[in-house]
């Protein structure tokens, strides 16, 4: 897995690194998986922490709760780092 992206990069979720903060910026599915995500409180422009990545699953943090994403949907969501400053 190649993880060499620059902080401005946009990657999926899934080669994002654990520790990081990514802010979402596009999905790569139809109005089925937008609405899915949504629902879950992924949202354009949400930023969110990387809590694990491993093999299989992704848990990502939002709002004070977790979410669990399958290797699939991680890879369908775009993100990019987000900057230390806001």
């Amino acid at each position: 897995m190649n993880e060499h992206y620059t902080v401005s990069a946009e990657c999926p979720l899934a080669q994002m690194p654990i520790g990081q903060r990514a802010r979402i910026t596009r999905f790569l599915g139809g109005r089925m998986l937008r609405s899915r995500l949504i629902a879950l409180g992924l949202n354009l422009g949400q930023e969110i922490d990387i809590l694990q990545n491993n093999r299989g699953l992704l848990i990502v943090g939002l709002n004070g709760g977790r979410v669990a994403l399958g290797r699939g949907i991680s890879q369908k969501i775009l993100a990019v780092l987000a900057s230390a400053s806001k």
